[in-house]
């Protein structure tokens, strides 16, 4: 089996933000690739991050599809590091789309959430009070709105799988959001291409693993993104990835003793569980 294509995350944005430039003033890719005098299929792997533009031909692309300043700006300040192997999202609006960007490249995406309840699976109620407690600008509370309704949109489609371990105190923590959240739960875990598990928080070290989310495809890890509380951090070092690669393979495995299947997974059931 090949092994999986692992695209640096600036390399992403870059890329992403070339074609949906290109495809927002209605051009296509072998008229443009005439235009700039590139093979279409250079400008095609440009495209798709799976070979790094040259700055020199960011900047030409961005210039013939007159983008604003702004995105120039913010592109042209990502090209002189679409090589290196980790970014960090320090909360810019724009880079929302790399959690997604990254969704669609998987075949198989694992969230480790030691302390709240996954985005994908947040109830409407949850989201407004995470996002209530959040202290953001509200262009980014929009962005985040929005980076989450097409991503559960993407989730429902059933077109990748889905592997999500909650810590066991998450569920302690609901207060009067605690019923409607475990039906939500629960229906989720119904799909067939989802698997929700609860994770003892007993141990040590355990707690101590930050959330983390592993994108994989071929069964291979192809990226991982830190959570932090003021940012994310994109990391696709290949000795990295092996390692959280590994670290979900032992989160499953102690969260295995504990299936939340739809008949198990009940209020009450996911109560006793944790005590």
């Amino acid at each position: 089996m090949p092994k999986p294509i692992i695209r640096p995350p600036a390399t992403v944005a870059v890329s992403s933000s070339l074609r949906d430039a290109r495809k927002r003033r209605g051009i296509g890719l072998r008229r443009l690739a005439e235009k700039i005098g590139v093979h279409p299929a250079v400008l095609s792997a440009w495209e798709l991050g799976i070979r790094v533009a040259p700055e020199t031909a960011v900047a030409w692309i961005l210039g013939y599809l007159r983008v604003e300043s702004v995105e120039y700006d913010r592109v042209m300040a990502l090209a002189p590091h679409a090589g290196d192997p980790n970014l960090v999202d320090q909360s810019d609006p724009q880079l929302g789309h790399l959690l997604w960007t990254y969704e669609q490249l998987s075949s198989r995406v694992v969230e480790w959430a030691p302390s709240c309840i996954p985005e994908l699976l947040q109830t409407r109620a949850y989201v407004e009070r995470v996002l209530d407690k959040a202290v953001m600008q509200d262009e980014r509370r929009d962005m985040d709105l929005l980076s989450r309704q097409v991503r559960q949109q993407a989730l429902n489609d059933g077109s990748r799988r889905y592997v999500f371990l909650i810590g066991d105190q998450t569920l302690h923590d609901l207060d009067d959001l605690h019923d409607d959240q475990i039906d939500h739960l629960r229906a989720a875990s119904q799909l067939e291409h989802v698997t929700v598990r609860i994770v003892p928080s007993i141990e040590t070290a355990l707690r101590s693993i930050g959330a983390f989310t592993l994108f994989e495809d071929r069964s291979g890890p192809i990226a991982v993104v830190l959570r932090h509380h003021h940012c994310n951090t994109y990391v696709t070092d290949r000795t990295t990835l092996s390692r959280y690669h590994g670290t979900a393979k032992a989160l499953l495995r102690r969260a295995s003793d504990e299936p939340t299947s739809p008949p198990a997974l009940r209020a009450p059931a996911l109560i006793r569980a944790t005590r």
